[in-house]
């Protein structure tokens, strides 16, 4: 490298110039950092433009990878396969996370490929688990958990990855009676200090008359994981009935393996097919790769699951904060061009290059998208407290520090700072220095500069508006969900989950007893498994009496007693309630249960309502049944689960008494609190080892729309930040274009214009711009809306409401932002204005 003849620039031997020599790239950051504290506004507003969509791009997506990240630590999980079951009967398929048991023997029997079947239950309602030997002088601890797996194959730990802290993987779950806890686990029964014992691995704990021996304890389980399990219980495979269905996991001994595997699982299921077929249904069973079960189409009987299509969006939102604050440097950038077009001029006067400039300008971007970065995370280290609890979640440092991170924030770099800084560093580098030496070059026009600018600012509140309509349309749904008459009386109804150890004790017959003479109870019923509105409904086998014939037609049924109906107000149009638990046959002595339908049912079968009183229904094959019932009642439609899906028929059973699942219990209005307290001391003198867990009936059904309660929550903070983050570019804008006005504004003063006239001068242009925007994204945002309302059975419909304040808003906050600078360039001394340049 030599010295040029001018002294300025660096050129090789070649007579090539080079700017990345270490002096070079120190004169850039030097000059580039000089630059962004020169022009200090337009600095600050893309700084804080770039912050705040940095930062809530980082929340985002640390949110989306939380919800892509499910199950995916496991190191088998390329070949860990969940086994579901599709059900198609009366022409209606259901899709069902359980297979029966026996599937899952035959497929590690008839096919080498798979290496294991991992069979296991979820216990439903709490159990609860007391140490049998005290450790310390303290009383020995009881502990209600909810989350109690049942496993039947002793390879679990060996083919999910657990991290164990104490205990052997391989033979943790070997011998039946095992059990295995998580840490969590472990401190609240032993506390804090519990791996200082050595006793802890080996102690024995009791429940239901049972004793358990603790063979490990499992680090935490992920909150990433559609398992989330406290306790493990190791019990025989033979003990799970041949028939059950349960949560069954095929893994195979290659990921490739799965990929021509359905034909076998057709030839599996052609046994019990021809059944089905009989039946006028179809069965088949389905692999579902661990990886994508989370993200996967909702079941029966399954976890919660992620939306994708919310994940979709969110994504989008993300990158359109990060677009319009790309689009605000562009259009500042543009605006700054007129009062810096004297410095490209005398750069290239004295001898720069053109691609000295480009660099000197993308330095600019560059540096600016790297502070705004660094500031970003140090504001989402400050906010992750405050984003868990809109999210639900439990976000940490570490959650920041991954490779997807880091990924994501070096593409915010370049995007940013790059790509949006190029086309303002190309136009400013392209400069003819006679031309900008001489100032000629304005804001004002019809340039193309000019044009890009205007559709910038379009594209920028196009995009704000379209998300605030949605979220206002997101809003009124959830509103209209959340108080729609669901056909039930759920306020101020206690949910109570029986211990399973308590169901065969005669315990729960004195408690329903106890409760029912309490003050302020206004009524107590048993309910047995899956029947407490909000669950999913149990899929029975029933035949049904229709045209004369009893046909084979599965429905859906829960299992309640006779107090159901009074304790939830649910009104019967046809019959009569349950009477008796059964009633006999008058002729052949025969057990006849009595069971209610539902409006649907009756709707589904062709009867007529009164019609239906009488008909027989049962259970078992034709000719042989063994469960027989009558219809004694029909019951007014109501929602047993969310309003999203439509009501469905259902047969009401009364045999809640056989086994019992929770105990639900009605206070009387106005006396929650007494009801309450004495409610809790019946349960702690009837049942004094099982803890006393009190849920609502309403906060529970509520839950079904904890999604888009957390969705409504979260666009609205980042709909109310992307017109936050538009209005700072059209703030720039406004001031670099009132300021080349100004002598302009002084002399219509001089010849008698009037302030306000002035003002809508200064204004019209970015106001006519968010007009536009807003009639581009009102049928934007009402295709969008209408589709994504088809997912719910019941939703509202569309009004004028949701554009006319969303675009109101838009155009009011727009107003404030523009009418700033214009009021204060409209005010000033005229003999000031004329003085301007």
């Amino acid at each position: 490298m030599i010295p040029s003849q001018n002294g300025n620039n660096l050129v090789t031997q070649r007579g090539k110039f080079s700017p990345f020599t270490g002096g070079m790239l120190n004169n850039y950051v030097i000059s580039a950092w000089r630059s962004l504290k020169r022009q200090k506004l337009a600095s600050f507003i893309n700084l804080l433009g770039l912050i705040v969509s940095v930062s809530s791009c980082v929340l985002i997506m640390v949110y989306v990878q939380h919800e892509l990240s499910y199950d995916n630590y496991h190191l088998k999980a390329d070949r860990i396969f969940q086994l579901t079951t599709q059900l198609t009967v009366d022409g209606k398929e259901d899709h069902t996370a359980w297979a029966p048991n026996f599937i899952g023997q035959q497929l590690k029997i008839d096919y080498p490929e798979v290496e294991e079947v991992i069979r296991l239950q979820a216990n439903p309602g709490n159990i609860s688990f007391k140490v049998a030997s005290q450790l310390t002088n303290k009383a020995p601890r009881v502990l209600s958990l909810d989350q109690v797996y049942t496993v039947y194959d002793p390879a679990f730990l060996t083919v999910f990855t657990y991290p164990m802290l104490t205990g052997d993987p391989k033979t943790a779950l070997a011998r039946p009676g095992s059990v295995v806890i998580t840490e969590q686990v472990a401190r609240r029964l032993f506390g804090n200090d519990w791996n200082q014992r050595k006793e802890v691995v080996g102690q024995l704990l009791q429940s239901g008359g049972n004793t358990y021996q603790i063979t490990g304890v499992l680090r935490d389980i992920p909150s990433n994981t559609d398992m989330p399990f406290q306790v493990l219980i190791a019990q025989k495979a033979e003990s799970l009935e041949k028939q059950a269905w349960c949560t069954s996991y095929v893994v195979f001994k290659q990921a490739a393996s799965s990929i021509d595997f359905s034909p076998k699982l057709a030839k599996v299921a052609e046994p019990i097919q021809a059944d089905f077929a009989k039946r006028g249904g179809h069965i088949a069973f389905v692999l579902e790769n661990l990886r994508d079960i989370h993200l996967g189409k909702p079941k029966l009987f399954d976890t919660p699951k992620a939306n994708r299509s919310y994940l979709i969006i969110f994504s989008l939102v993300a990158g359109f904060l990060l677009l319009i604050a790309s689009i605000n440097y562009i259009n500042l950038s543009l605006a700054q061009s007129v009062g810096r077009s004297r410095e490209v001029g005398v750069r290239k006067a004295i001898g720069a290059a053109r691609f000295q400039v480009l660099i000197q300008f993308l330095g600019e971007s560059l540096l600016l998208t790297g502070l705004a970065i660094v500031l970003s995370m140090l504001l989402v280290i400050l906010l992750l407290p405050v984003y868990n609890e809109i999210t639900e979640m439990h976000f940490s440092l570490s959650s920041l520090m991954t490779w997807p991170m880091a990924g994501l924030l070096g593409a915010i770099f370049v995007i940013v700072g790059v790509l949006a800084g190029s086309y303002p560093a190309f136009y400013l580098a392209s400069f003819e220095p006679v031309t900008a030496l001489k100032g000629k070059l304005r804001l004002g026009g019809k340039s193309a500069r000019l044009q890009m600018g205007q559709l910038l600012v379009v594209l920028q509140f196009t995009i704000s508006i379209t998300i605030i309509i949605g979220t206002l349309v997101v809003y009124k749904q959830l509103h209209y969900l959340q108080h729609k008459n669901l056909g039930f009386q759920g306020e101020q109804v206690l949910i109570l989950d029986i211990p399973q150890q308590a169901v065969n004790s005669g315990a729960i017959a004195s408690l329903k007893e106890a409760l029912a003479g309490l003050a302020y109870v206004r009524g107590v019923t048993l309910i047995g498994s899956h029947s407490l509105p909000s669950q999913e409904m149990n899929l029975s086998a029933f035949n049904l009496e229709k045209d004369g014939k009893m046909l084979p037609l599965p429905q859906r049924s829960i299992s309640v007693d006779e107090n159901y109906l009074t304790l939830l107000s649910i009104p019967l149009i046809a019959g009569r309630n349950f009477v008796d638990a059964r009633m006999r046959g008058e002729e052949t002595g025969q057990v006849v249960h009595e069971v209610l339908v539902n409006e649907a049912l009756v709707t589904k079968m062709g009867w007529k309502v009164e019609a239906a009183i009488g008909k027989d229904i049962s259970q078992g094959p034709l000719g042989a049944e063994t469960w027989r019932g009558r219809v004694v009642g029909v019951v007014k439609n109501f929602h047993f689960q969310s309003p999203q899906q439509p009501i469905e028929p259902m047969v009401l059973q009364n045999n809640a008494w056989q086994g019992p699942e929770k105990v639900l219990v009605g206070l009387s209005i106005n006396a929650l609190t007494d009801g309450l307290n004495l409610v809790e001391n019946q349960w702690k003198r009837i049942l004094p080892d099982h803890a006393f867990e009190v849920t609502f009936l309403d906060a529970t059904f509520a839950q079904q729309y904890r999604q888009e309660q957390r969705l409504v929550t979260i666009f609205s903070y980042f709909s109310l930040l992307t017109i936050v983050v538009a209005c700072l570019g059209l703030f720039g804008l406004s001031s670099f274009a009132t300021a080349q006005r100004t002598k302009e504004v002084g002399v219509r003063k001089v010849m008698g214009a009037q302030s306000y006239s002035l003002v809508y001068l200064l204004s019209r242009q970015f106001l006519l711009l968010v007009g536009l925007s807003i009639l581009l994204a009102s049928p934007l945002a009402w295709f969008t809306m209408k589709r994504w309302l088809q997912d719910f059975a019941y939703h509202i419909s569309i009004g004028c409401g949701e554009f006319v304040l969303a675009g109101g808003a838009a155009f009011l906050i727009a107003s404030l932002t523009t009418s700033y600078h214009a009021i204060r360039l409209a005010r000033t001394n005229p003999v000031r204005a004329l003085r301007y340049e």
